[in-house]
């Protein structure tokens, strides 16, 4: 008589994709060097940066909208 184990069949994608990152992680601190590498934190304040540009285009879409009537 089997056994019904259950097989993960996510496991190897996963390991996959985990290689993967890791892999171009070390490629880019290498070509980049490890102070040019993005971070968590630069990826936030360019989101924030972004925003902040956004709404400032759009106060400014408004003025001109606002002046035109």
């Amino acid at each position: 008589m089997a056994s019904s184990t259950p097989v993960d069949i996510s496991a190897g994608p996963r390991a996959v994709v985990g290689t993967a990152a890791e892999l171009i992680y070390k490629v880019g601190r290498s070509v980049l060097g490890a102070e040019r590498m993005p971070t968590a934190r630069a990826n936030a304040w360019a989101a924030v940066c972004a925003d902040q540009e956004r709404a400032r285009i759009r106060e400014e879409d408004a003025r001109v909208l606002l002046a035109a009537r």
